[in-house]
């Protein structure tokens, strides 16, 4: 995507001017706030002074303590920003955060509830730096409540909102997405109660604080299943075969298996003509199948009819004939399928930056805007790579620059 005007002037994102203070690490902050960096904001994320976890292990940016590998984790989470490194528990470095804070339209954070507070940089604390601050606090469970001292992690919120019971196996047990689902939903709630409360500000010259937690963000996200559930007496849902896609939508619905893969099927609307294009009886007429009920009733009878026919060709082979009659049909993808697909290319949205070590392949912005696009202006950052521009932003000098690295309270 072109970030340039036709008279080849560069286009700004719709929150270039908006400077973000990013203390947060691993998934959901650094996502909410790559979101915003997309859009234009100046993301200054506050990292250790030491990149390395304390013991030397694992960590989010250095997969096995090695400086030399970035992890997917970080790479996925942390474009678009500028990185400082700062000792938070000495005088001198939270003077930094202090003065950051202070130039600052929002500050985002994702510890545990209280240990901002303890740092010296709660709600309270901010506001009294900056009487117009958006405060954004992500957490795993709230900020207060019986769960509130509890470790917030994507697989335990997927367990405690139901995500794992919306996923049994046809041998009754449950199963995680396959991706930190509740992080990714945490971090695009979080940038869009961001926006919201930018735009208050615009109007009032208000400031507030925002509370956002994987909890509540994998609870919503259950939406017509936790609406369906609530207000009728079907009680819990059930997975009778491994094919089915959904706890309360008769077949045909899920991924069926091919001769050499599987197609989805989202068609309880054209059970005929699937029936017709799979050289079977019409369904329709079959009294098992004959209402909605009866499907979800009988659906592995169904499921199977279904299934042993297809079997029997490729997919390639039904795809010819289901897409130009606009049957609801698409080949089940692997990621090196996903990645290569033509519409997924033509969309441009995987993009090629130079990383902190070479080349790297990143998913871009899922969406456009035609006038102020978003767009990967700045790699993932290298540990404290910008910490002196951002010191000099300040309107610090070398000198007192140069002191703060003699104290270590920068690096």
């Amino acid at each position: 995507m072109s970030s340039e005007r036709p008279d080849g002037s560069a286009r700004r994102g719709v929150l270039d001017g908006v400077r973000i203070v990013d203390f947060t690490e691993r998934m959901q902050g650094p996502y909410a706030t790559q979101m915003l960096g997309d859009l234009g904001a100046d993301i200054v994320k506050v990292e250790r002074l030491v990149a390395l976890a304390p013991d030397g292990s694992i960590d989010v940016r250095y997969p096995e303590g090695n400086p030399s590998l970035y992890s997917s984790m970080f790479l996925a989470a942390n474009r678009n920003k500028r990185s400082i490194a700062v000792d938070l528990k000495s005088e001198a470095g939270k003077d930094v955060a202090r003065r950051l804070i202070a130039a600052a339209d929002v500050v985002y954070e994702n510890f545990r509830p209280g240990v901002m507070d303890r740092l010296g940089f709660g709600y309270e604390d901010c506001r009294r730096l900056n009487p117009g601050i958006i405060y954004a606090s992500a957490s795993g469970y709230g900020p207060d409540g019986p769960y509130e001292a509890r470790p917030g992690q994507d697989l335990l919120i997927q367990a405690i909102a139901g995500l794992g019971a919306m996923n049994v196996s046809a041998t009754g047990r449950p199963t995680a997405v396959g991706m930190s689902i509740s992080d990714l939903l945490g971090g695009m709630n979080g940038a869009f109660a961001v926006l919201a409360a930018l735009l208050h500000r615009e109007r009032t010259g208000e400031g507030q604080r925002v509370e956002v937690s994987l909890l509540d963000s994998a609870v919503a996200v259950l939406s017509e299943h936790a609406v369906h559930f609530m207000n009728s007496d079907i009680g819990e849902p059930e997975r009778g075969t491994p094919m089915h896609a959904h706890a309360y939508i008769p077949p045909p619905y899920g991924f069926y298996a091919t001769s050499d893969g599987y197609i989805a099927l989202s068609s309880g609307r054209q059970i005929a003509l699937i029936s017709e294009v799979l050289g079977i009886p019409d369904l329709t007429k079959d009294p098992r199948f004959a209402s909605y009920a009866l499907r979800d009733e009988n659906r592995a009878e169904m499921e199977e009819i279904i299934e042993s026919r297809m079997r029997e060709r490729t997919t390639a082979e039904w795809l010819e004939e289901m897409v130009p009659r606009d049957i609801f049909a698409a080949p089940v993808h692997t990621l090196r399928e996903a990645f290569s697909d033509p519409q997924v290319l033509h969309n441009g949205i995987v993009r090629d930056v130079q990383g902190p070590h070479g080349p790297v392949r990143l998913v871009g912005p899922p969406y456009r805007l035609s006038a102020s696009p978003a767009d990967v202006r700045i790699p993932p950052p290298e540990h404290g790579a910008h910490t002196q521009e951002i010191l000099r932003d300040l309107g610090l000098t070398d000198h007192e620059i140069a002191a703060l690295r003699d104290q270590e309270a920068v690096a």
